[in-house]
C-alpha cells in the first residue's frame, strides 16, 4: 500500500484548498490597519442539519441538526493587534440544553504576511485538512479549539501551525491530560499555463498522558500525516475550474501502545470540478491498509469510531460529492451537500445530506481614537 499510495500521488495532482471546497465555513480573525482603535459587535451563526443514512458499515447512521451562535466583541488594540471575547453557544434541536455554552477569547498579532494567536483559535475547518486527518462534522459538535497558532499565507504557501488543549489534568484525575498539535503546509510549486500544481503537508499529533491521573494509563502518542500533490486548472464559460488530488495517508502509533493497529496507511485520490453558478462536483476515491484517525471522517478508519469494535482492516470507498454554495446575502450563505458513495468492503450503498446557513457580521460600535 505505501508504495501504491507514492504512485498515486506522482501521477495525479483538489483545488487550491486540498479537500472540499469548506470557504463557507471558515471564520477568519481579520485585522486592518485602519480599524486600529475601533471596537465592533459581531455575530458568527451557524445553522446545519445533516442526515447520515449509514447502515451495515462501519458505523451507523445518525442526525446532526440544531444552530451555533457566538456573539463577541472585537476590539483593534493596535493596527497590529486585536483583541475578542465573547461566548459560544451550540443547541442541538431535541436537547433541552445547550450542549456547548462557554465563554472565547483570543488575542490575534499581525505582521505582514504573519500571525499568532493566543486563545480560540482559527480552528477546525480553517486547518484545511483532508477528510481521511479531520472530519467535516467536527465543525457541527466539536467545533472550538483552545492554545495558541502561528500562520503564514504568501505567494503560493499557506502555513498553519496550533496547539489545542483538549483536557486540562488534575490531581487525582480519573482522565489523562490530552492534547492535539498540527501543521497544515500548502506549496505552490509552479505554475502551468493558467493552472498551478501545489504541494500539500499535513499532520497531525494526538499526546495523551501526564502524572496527576489517578488510573495510571499508559502515554500514548499517535500522529496521522498526508503528503500529496494537487492540480487547478481555471476554465472559462460554465466551468468554473477542474480539479485533480492524490495524497498519501498514513498514521503511528509512536508509544506501540494502541490496539487493534499500531499503524495504517492509505491513498485519498479527489477529481472534480466547480461552476460559475456555485454548484461543485467532486469524485473521491478512498483506499486503505489499517488506518487509525485521530479527528479523521468517521467513514475512513478501520475501526468503528462509534463502537470501537468493529474492524474492517483493509477500507475501499468510492464517493460522490454534490455540493451548491448559495450567497443569500451578504453575510448569508446558504450551503447544500449530497453525498453517496459504496462501501466496496461491506458492499453497501450508503448517502447522507444537508443543509448549513452561514451569517457572518461585524458591526461597528465606537473609535476610542479621535
Amino acid at each position: 500500500m505505501r508504495s501504491l499510495g507514492i504512485i498515486f500521488c506522482l501521477l495525479t495532482a483538489s483545488s487550491a484548498w486540498c479537500q472540499l471546497n469548506n470557504r463557507a465555513f471558515e471564520d477568519r480573525m481579520s485585522i486592518e490597519a485602519s480599524d486600529s482603535g475601533k471596537l465592533f459587535l459581531g455575530v458568527n451563526a451557524l445553522g446545519f442539519f445533516k442526515n447520515n443514512e449509514y447502515k451495515q458499515t462501519i458505523i451507523e447512521g445518525y442526525t446532526l441538526f440544531g444552530y451555533q451562535l457566538q456573539p463577541f466583541l472585537s476590539y483593534h488594540l493596535t493596527p497590529a493587534i486585536r483583541i475578542d471575547a465573547g461566548a459560544f453557544l451550540q443547541k442541538d434541536f431535541g436537547n433541552d440544553k445547550y450542549s456547548t455554552a462557554a465563554p472565547t477569547f483570543s488575542i490575534k498579532w499581525k505582521s505582514k504576511d504573519f500571525s499568532a494567536i493566543f486563545g480560540n483559535l482559527e480552528g477546525s475547518l480553517n486547518h484545511r485538512l483532508i477528510e481521511p486527518l479531520y472530519d467535516f462534522e467536527r465543525v457541527l459538535n466539536r467545533r472550538l479549539e483552545t492554545g495558541v497558532q502561528f500562520l503564514y499565507d504568501h505567494d503560493g504557501l499557506f502555513a498553519d501551525a496550533w496547539f489545542d488543549w483538549q483536557y486540562m489534568q488534575y490531581w487525582n484525575d480519573p482522565k489523562q491530560e490530552q492534547f492535539v498539535g498540527g501543521l497544515s503546509i500548502q506549496k505552490r510549486l509552479l505554475r502551468v499555463g493558467s493552472g498551478t500544481i501545489n504541494l500539500p503537508v499535513q499532520v497531525l499529533a494526538r499526546h495523551q498522558g501526564g502524572q496527576l491521573d489517578k488510573a495510571g494509563l499508559a502515554v500514548q502518542t499517535v500522529v496521522n500525516t498526508a503528503v500529496g500533490l494537487n492540480w487547478v486548472q481555471p476554465i472559462g464559460g460554465f466551468i468554473k475550474e477542474v480539479f485533480l488530488s492524490g495524497y498519501y495517508v498514513f498514521d503511528k502509533d509512536i508509544t506501540q501502545t494502541r490496539q487493534p493497529y499500531l499503524d495504517g496507511d492509505g491513498a485519498y485520490l479527489n477529481g472534480g470540478l466547480t461552476t460559475h453558478i456555485g454548484l461543485e462536483v467532486m469524485a473521491s476515491y478512498w483506499q486503505a491498509r489499517e488506518y487509525l484517525s485521530i479527528q479523521g471522517g468517521q467513514v475512513y478508519p478501520s475501526l468503528s469510531p462509534q463502537d470501537g469494535v468493529t474492524l474492517q482492516p483493509a477500507p475501499k470507498l468510492l464517493i460522490l460529492r454534490f455540493l451548491y454554495n448559495y450567497p443569500v446575502a451578504k453575510p448569508l450563505t446558504l450551503s447544500l451537500r449530497y453525498e453517496p458513495y459504496y462501501d466496496f468492503a461491506f458492499g453497501t450503498f450508503q448517502y447522507s445530506y444537508g443543509f448549513y446557513l452561514n451569517y457572518r457580521a461585524r458591526y461597528f460600535l465606537a473609535n476610542t481614537r479621535h
